[in-house]
């Protein structure tokens, strides 16, 4: 296949190389860095692992780190067939697709054109376009990329969904991407009841999700049910919080729905629980925590 012809090809796969990724290097950097984080987490390993390993292959790969770039790409295969049982092949397209870019920008153009005729040889056999696997894994990716590809990030979810309404992990995507996709100026009544809904479907597949579930309950006292509200803050703050995702959301929802002083005890706390940790959402409790002392003066 000549060059020329593999690029046409190589532009119409569905993978992190044509989803118009493109930032400058400062946003890239960071990016990587908090995928890394999230990636070192202790005991990560769930359905979004391979979507992870993916996202950071192409991070490594843009700020020209190909090495780093096809050790993540083998994590990731290994993260998708073991998180993937059925229709692993087809879990894997985005995946093939990043290979087949790595590849060519490597100069090896025959490796590069097996994973393009692996691709489209998936594809033809299933009669698909784009496989609902495929719209889920660029739903993710836009909706950790940046807050501009947030309203395609809920299309895609919702292209994802059709084919698979029941997916824990894209009802849960989806609602936390349309909770955020629209400014706070600009919610209507409707939108926050419609907001309200998905949050709590979500919620219903993953009640341990504590992202969705706080999320959920600022929803609830939004929409005027603050003691529904405050007693699922109670049950959240009673848990041991293994993770950091949402919990600058609970830290503003307890000092503006119970008091606070509750919320900047629960702050301390979690800093005293996880002093040595490197999340970067740690390092935003911090700044928070700080707001919340000044804020009582």
């Amino acid at each position: 296949m000549a060059q020329n012809s593999l690029k046409i090809r190589l532009q119409g796969l569905e993978c992190h190389f044509t989803w118009k990724l493109d930032y400058n290097r400062s946003k890239l950097h960071s990016l990587r860095e908090t995928m890394i984080d999230i990636s070192s987490s202790e005991g990560v390993q769930c359905s979004w692992t391979g979507y992870l390993y993916n996202f950071l292959a192409y991070l490594h790969h843009a700020l020209g780190s190909t090495e780093d770039a096809l050790h993540c790409l083998k994590k990731a295969e290994e993260a998708i067939r073991l998180n993937s049982p059925d229709n692993v092949e087809l879990s894997l397209v985005v995946h093939y697709g990043n290979l087949a870019w790595v590849h060519y920008h490597q100069g090896e153009l025959t490796e590069s054109q097996t994973y393009v005729e692996k691709v489209g040889r998936l594809l033809q056999d299933n009669r698909l376009t784009c496989p609902g696997v495929v719209w889920g894994e660029r739903a993710w990716t836009l909706n950790k990329f940046d807050v501009s590809k947030r309203k395609e990030a809920v299309y895609c979810f919702r292209m994802a969904l059709k084919g698979d309404p029941e997916n824990k992990l894209l009802r849960c995507g989806y609602a936390m991407a349309f909770n955020k996709s629209v400014e706070k100026k600009d919610i209507t009544p409707k939108l926050r009841s419609e907001m309200l809904e998905h949050l709590q479907i979500a919620r219903e597949l993953d009640p341990e999700d504590v992202y969705i579930t706080v999320m959920y309950l600022q929803r609830l006292a939004e929409n005027g049910q603050v003691e529904e509200a405050r007693k699922l803050a109670k049950e959240v703050i009673e848990k041991p919080l293994d993770s950091f995702g949402g919990f600058g959301i609970l830290l503003y929802f307890l000092r503006d729905y119970i008091s606070n002083d509750s919320s900047i005890d629960l702050a301390r706390r979690t800093l005293e629980r996880h002093p040595n940790s490197q999340e970067t959402e740690y390092l935003s409790i911090k700044k928070v925590c700080t707001q919340l002392h000044d804020h009582q003066y």
